[in-house]
């Protein structure tokens, strides 16, 4: 974890001459803080600062990991989940939880239609990557089935456009703007000076169109009688009693699905990554699946704790590379001691996920990739995927379960369905750099490449009549347009 106790390192850049003033006096003021007031958690040298500023900040914390930064999972526990009430003043969010068995069905429609995309891929040499949108469709449209009742069809409609390009930008917020730390120091200047909030208010107001919009095509539905229960029908219902209005209320809906679809398509891409890399452990989910499940039917959700190796699997794919290498901020409403260092309120604490999940007491040999980890294990917070992929304490993901179901079902019918083969580049299979990753607050495979081939034609017929059946189940509902 990186403590921020005063967020004066990220303005050495600035060009602005007040600026500078500025950090000069936050700069004297914490020295000042550092000789005359209780101990707190040492920082890199000056020169070092700038390195927090790297879109690829996760390693440089690697690199401090010892000295600076708190990245074991002892340390996690302590301050994010036991001192909860300190670190995370955000309340539980239970509706996740709720509304994961609602999803089910959803999830098993689109995942049949997914193996029926993924066999009628027309890409050049049947080769995948990240260009292809065949994942994020799945996704996009199971998150806009339970947020909207609605179907999405394609990746070029113009809503799920507008959404992607809101969802690059967010992603990619860590590590553009220094500032992000900067919490206080730069709100002083007077609103036309406050240029790094340009881009972020042009773009907030991309959002509200995008979800006030949703959120009207939903009103509109129900006031015609047409619209299928979902979560926005749920909350208008109860708007009065939420205490939100129409603003409020259409962000707090479009979390799960913005936050979603990204995840989730980035964590597949990871497991096929890590197949790629270690086949043997493909073989191995192989061998589960066509014992439990056969070849005669698809997996369905009622088979999941019949397959602990592909549990395990996830698992290990989750905690090897995580989707988010530095998870999300928490901050502190009080002063706080721990370990004799200490934390004034006001601090902003990064955790450290990807030295987290090579914590040496945790994950022995976690440079490894190893399901078996996973397997017979006594430890509760193992044995579920509370270990620290998802967060911490009340900053835990509120999506957790429902993207955790449609990683299972989507993992669970590709590898039944599918062979995943490396692409031949210059007569040698190309096997994609396990450490070549996109910089930000998603990270994914950025060299991915890749084939499916169907496992048989049996698999194949299956597989294209569960698609269909499920297309059928799925006819009365609107399609983005």
């Amino acid at each position: 974890m990186l403590f921020e106790l005063a967020p004066f390192s990220n303005l050495l850049v600035l060009a602005i001459p007040f600026s500078f003033i500025v950090f000069l006096v936050r700069f004297i003021r914490q020295a000042a803080f550092r000789k005359t007031g209780p101990k707190i958690p040492p920082g890199p040298p000056g020169s070092d600062h700038a390195k927090y500023l790297q879109a690829d900040r996760w390693n440089v914390f690697k690199a401090w990991n010892e000295k600076y930064v708190l990245g074991t999972m002892e340390g996690a526990i302590d301050l994010l989940e036991k001192a909860g009430e300190t670190f995370s003043s955000r309340p539980d969010f239970v509706m996740g939880a709720k509304a994961s068995p609602v999803a089910k069905p959803m999830q098993e429609n689109e995942s049949a239609v997914l193996i029926k995309d993924l066999l009628e891929n027309k890409a050049e040499d049947g080769i995948l990557d990240r260009k292809h949108s065949i994942l994020r469709r799945y996704m996009a449209s199971t998150m806009f089935q339970m947020a909207y009742g609605r179907r999405v069809t394609s990746m070029e409609d113009a809503l799920v456009m507008e959404h992607d390009e809101v969802e690059e930008f967010i992603i990619r917020v860590p590590g553009r703007f220094f500032l992000e730390s900067a919490q206080v120091t730069l709100t002083a200047l007077r609103k036309p000076l406050q240029w790094f909030s340009w881009e972020p208010e042009r773009r907030r107001d991309t959002n509200t169109r995008l979800y006030m919009s949703v959120l009207n095509d939903v009103k509109k539905r129900i006031e015609e009688g047409t619209q299928v229960p979902c979560t926005t029908q749920w909350a208008l219902e109860r708007q009065k009693e939420l205490g939100f209005n129409d603003l409020e209320l259409s962000y707090a809906l479009s979390s799960p699905w913005a936050a979603g679809i990204g995840t989730v398509t980035t964590a597949i891409e990871i497991a096929i990554l890590a197949i790629l890399h270690h086949p043997e452990a493909y073989e191995k989910v192989n061998e589960e699946m066509d014992k439990v499940v056969g070849r005669d039917r698809m997996p369905t959700f009622a088979d999941q704790q019949n397959l602990p190796y592909l549990e395990a699997f996830i698992k290990e794919t989750m905690r090897w590379r995580l989707v988010t290498p530095t998870v999300i901020a928490h901050s502190s409403i009080q002063d706080y001691t721990y370990k004799g260092m200490f934390i004034p309120k006001g601090t902003a604490i990064y955790p450290n996920g990807t030295m987290m999940m090579r914590d040496p007491a945790v994950f022995p040999d976690g440079d490894a990739f190893k399901p078996e980890r996973f397997l017979n294990i006594s430890d509760p917070r193992l044995q579920t995927y509370k270990f620290g992929v998802f967060g911490f304490g009340r900053r835990i993901c509120p999506g957790m379960y429902v993207a955790l179901q449609s990683l299972y079902i989507g993992m669970a019918r590709m590898l039944w369905a599918f062979k995943v083969v490396p692409v031949i580049e210059n007569g040698k299979p190309y096997i994609p750099d396990a450490d070549d990753f996109s910089y930000g607050l998603v990270s994914y495979p950025a060299s991915l490449k890749y084939r499916l081939v169907a496992r048989s034609e049996k698999h194949r017929g299956i597989a294209i009549g569960e698609a269909e059946l499920a297309e059928e189940r799925m006819a009365g509902l609107p399609r983005s347009h």
